[in-house]
């Protein structure tokens, strides 16, 4: 079945309320208030069945101007707008502001149903006609239906129900994502249920049983039960207005506002890169850091606007790229569009799009770049705007982060990336959700300054095959993450140009040369590991036997590398074939016991603690023992 969300628009008394309740047989009016005074204060629903296979649900929204944030938690996220005017009075106020909102807002579709025509005589509702045609033309209403209603004869309503079905009939309701995305609109406690959140979903899907996160709080929830239109429904998609009933969180911890999304996929932001129009009929000029009041979804927040590019204020009826500066962090984006409205006295004065949600802050001056990128970004389609985050970070995004930046679901930005990486310009870094996808010349950018790094290195240290490991990454690759140092090493590697060991990285032409004296101090060096067996010779040691501490801390690496030497986790150094010797003869000992303890590992190598507690664990780290408690379990060798 399609469901589709239609809101009512229009000035106070016009007939909304009414027309709504004549169509679906529904008060939208709900509060006591509302009903006494004869004025709607907030938003209503109601449901509407035109056929087996099409419900809409109706917003009807408040007239009064000051009521004018209800509607416009009401109207963001319809499908199709039903702009009310009455036949009586014709165009008013509220009927101009509401249309500019829908305008700003880029509503899809509407049409205009002319009220109260049982109250006038039929030239004057054709008078009526002739200026809502005026009215509406050049904007997204000009060729829209005008359908000419009575709620209290019933005069007009089924050709109202066959131009709305007319009119809906090849919308797709809901932004194109896979993204769940929930502005709530209501939040209240219903007896035997408990929280209750209602709202329009607008992107994606929700199901019973799902856990979710609501922004900006991060509180989680469960959700324990869904309605669309008043019907217990297993799950919900995009484009239907649905109730949902929380577990774990009470109703006054969520507010008219709030999103309900799924944990990751959306992070609050208090910048936002914009594309801002001011209306013509805007009241006075936007000076630069105006404070204003912002509308997006169905949240109101405080903001001032930073305009981009232009040395004076913003006139009525100009555009302008723009940061907005939220007071309090929202929950916006790209594409998103958006309301603003004077701080005070509280009127429309105009809106636009969102190009970045999360950007850095920007000054007062714009860099002539800072507009290319925005300009760019106003332009692309998701698979260029990924492309732009991309080749922004030069150690590239991970999957959650190119989902938070990009406002799309995880599969729809990794079929984004197929072509991409594909043609080479993106590379994966890493496999399943730790994988980090960076732009190709981010990573040709980083294999330079790994290169450049070793040639600086080797001239310093010539006796050294190459840097160690951290202190490449700490140096060269600086804020580069471990799945994309792995990648350019590999990289570098598979190309030649580098040689990789256990603890260090070289250039691939770089090669040791040693001197007679150099080449017999080294043999002497390790045959004093060797002699030292498990209890290796200290610093301390190596200098009473007349070996320089510079000279050893020179040839070390050289031994290490070619593996004559093994450096375990703890920092010391044994020579290799102690080690060795020790695997097997715990292996041997296997035969008649299957575990060790600290006194009896002891016993067997002859060390002391200080080094049997490091050896244990090296040993642990092979696989060759296994802890239990305080003992070891003896592994049996690879193939045995």
């Amino acid at each position: 079945m399609k469901r589709v969300v239609v809101g009512t628009a229009g000035h106070i008394d016009h007939g909304k309320t009414e027309l709504v309740k004549a169509l679906t047989g529904v008060n939208t009016d709900r509060f006591k208030e509302e009903q006494e005074r004869g004025i709607t204060i907030d938003i209503g629903f109601a449901p509407l069945a035109l056929s087996p296979d099409l419900t809409i649900g109706f917003v009807d929204v408040p007239g009064h101007e000051k009521f004018v944030k209800n509607m416009l938690a009401g109207i963001w996220g319809i499908d199709l707008v039903l702009l009310v005017i009455s036949a009586d009075e014709s165009i008013k106020p509220q009927t101009r502001e509401h249309f500019d909102i829908c305008s700003l807002l880029r509503v899809k579709r509407g049409l205009v149903a002319l009220t109260k025509i049982d109250l006038v005589d039929p030239e004057l509702v054709e008078l009526a006609a002739e200026e809502v045609r005026d009215f509406t033309r050049g904007s997204f209403l000009e060729n829209a239906s005008i359908v000419p209603v009575s709620a209290r004869t019933g005069a007009g309503l089924p050709r109202l129900k066959e131009e709305i079905a007319a009119a809906v009939r090849d919308l797709s309701p809901g932004r194109a994502s896979s993204l769940l995305r929930l502005p709530v609109d209501r939040s209240f406690s219903m007896k035997g249920f408990g929280t209750v959140v209602t709202g329009t979903l607008v992107s994606g899907a929700l199901h019973e049983g799902e856990e979710v996160i609501i922004h900006p709080s991060g509180r989680t929830a469960r959700v324990r039960g869904l309605q669309a239109h008043n019907v217990p429904v297993p799950g919900a998609l995009a484009g239907q207005r649905i109730a949902v009933n929380l577990g774990g969180v009470d109703a006054a911890a969520v507010a008219r506002g709030d999103v309900v999304s799924r944990p990751g996929h959306m992070i609050p932001s208090s910048l936002l890169d914009v594309r801002l129009s001011l209306l013509p009929g805007a009241p006075a000029p936007l000076k630069d850091l105006a404070r204003v009041r912002f509308h997006q979804g169905t949240s109101e927040l405080l903001a001032r606007v930073r305009l981009l590019g232009r040395a004076g204020p913003l006139m009525p009826g100009e555009e302008t790229l723009a940061q907005i500066r939220l007071e309090k962090p929202g929950l916006c984006m790209p594409s998103d569009r958006f309301v603003i409205r004077r701080y005070s006295p509280t009127v429309t004065i105009g809106g636009g799009e969102v190009l970045d949600a999360h950007p850095a802050k920007h000054g007062s001056g714009a860099r002539p770049e800072l507009l290319d990128r925005l300009a760019r970004l106003e332009s692309a389609d998701a698979r260029e705007a990924v492309k732009v985050y991309l080749e922004e970070e030069p150690a590239g995004l991970g999957l959650p982060e190119l989902v938070v930046r990009a406002g799309l679901g995880p599969d729809e930005v990794l079929r984004l990336l197929e072509e991409p990486v594909v043609a080479g310009q993106v590379l994966r870094a890493g496999d399943g959700a730790g994988a980090v996808y960076i732009d190709s010349r981010a990573v040709a950018a980083l294999e330079g300054r790994v290169t450049a790094f070793l040639g600086d290195y080797h001239a310093a240290h010539p006796l050294r095959p190459g840097a160690p490991r951290e202190e490449l990454r700490e140096r060269a690759l600086k804020g580069a993450g471990p799945e994309v140092s792995r990648l350019v090493v590999e990289r570098l590697a598979r190309a030649g140009a580098v040689r990789t060991t256990k603890d260090a990285i070289g250039l691939a032409t770089h090669e040791v040369t040693l001197s007679r004296d150099e080449q017999r101090l080294m043999e002497d060096l390790e045959e004093a590991f060797r002699r030292g067996g498990l209890n290796p010779p200290a610093p301390e040691e190596l200098g009473q036997a007349g070996f320089e501490a510079r000279r050893v801390e020179r040839l070390i690496p050289l031994l290490l590398s070619s593996g004559r030497l093994t450096r375990i986790a703890d920092g010391k150094i044994f020579h290799a074939g102690a080690l060795e010797d020790l695997k097997r003869r715990l292996w041997a000992l296997r035969t008649d016991r299957k575990t060790i303890d600290i006194v009896s590992f002891k016993e067997l190598t002859g060390t002391s603690r200080k080094n049997a507690i490091p050896l244990l664990e090296h040993l642990d780290s092979v696989k060759v023992t296994r802890r239990l408690g305080s003992e070891r379990e003896i592994l049996p060798p690879p193939g045995g």
